[in-house]
């Protein structure tokens, strides 16, 4: 048997070239340069190419043939917004019933085409606690909570201390309640009786 991660690697390398493909089908030279595999999507970093202007050049040869070139003349980058204006027609390219498409990463000179993952992948709560981004901020404040993975696998965090007010909002089965328990989890993990109080108020009973 194939283990799962190597088929979702391979799966992904055909939707890069497919990306690549379906761009240069529209006169879009680009490139995928980065694949971070999320739980429910995957980002694709594209690195927009370049624009090219020619000009025919025609020359004769020593027997008097004459010889048709074509020379470069400039080249400028590839405008974003000709990315994202084709999300449509990428996501009919791959098959995907939509894409989100940033523009551009931030900290990085890249477009991110997020895709829509086959299956959702499990994220385990351990895995968020034990990530750097919830440990940087335990350091800081004992209301540090683990929110989850984002889009490309890196774990996000957050201060409950700088929300006080929060609302939990979603449609039936997105996951409100497996996100209030990994809140209170977050809280029991680092904090003693002594040091914290609940007080759990259900309005339908």
């Amino acid at each position: 048997l194939v283990p799962e991660g190597e088929i979702r690697a391979v799966d992904n390398e055909r939707l890069a070239r497919l990306i690549e493909e379906a761009l240069a089908s529209y006169g879009v030279e680009a490139k995928v340069m980065q694949i971070n595999p999320g739980p429910t999507v995957t980002q694709f970093g594209v690195e927009p190419g370049w624009d090219h202007k020619y000009k025919e050049v025609k020359l004769k040869d020593k027997n008097g043939h004459v010889k048709v070139y074509q020379d470069e003349i400039s080249r400028t980058r590839v405008k974003v917004e000709r990315i994202v204006s084709l999300a449509n027609d990428l996501a009919l390219a791959l098959s995907a019933s939509s894409i989100r498409i940033e523009a551009p990463v931030p900290g990085k000179p890249l477009v991110g085409i997020e895709v829509p993952n086959v299956s959702a992948g499990v994220v385990g709560l351990r895995s968020v606690l034990e990530g750097h981004a919830f440990q940087r901020l335990k350091a800081k404040s004992r209301l540090a909570i683990g929110l989850g993975k984002g889009t490309g696998g890196e774990t996000v965090a957050a201060d409950l201390a700088k929300m006080p007010h929060l609302l939990i909002a979603g449609a039936t089965g997105s996951g409100k309640t497996v996100f209030l328990n990994s809140v209170i989890s977050s809280l029991l993990m680092f904090n003693t009786p002594d040091e914290l109080r609940f007080i759990m108020i259900d309005p339908k009973r």
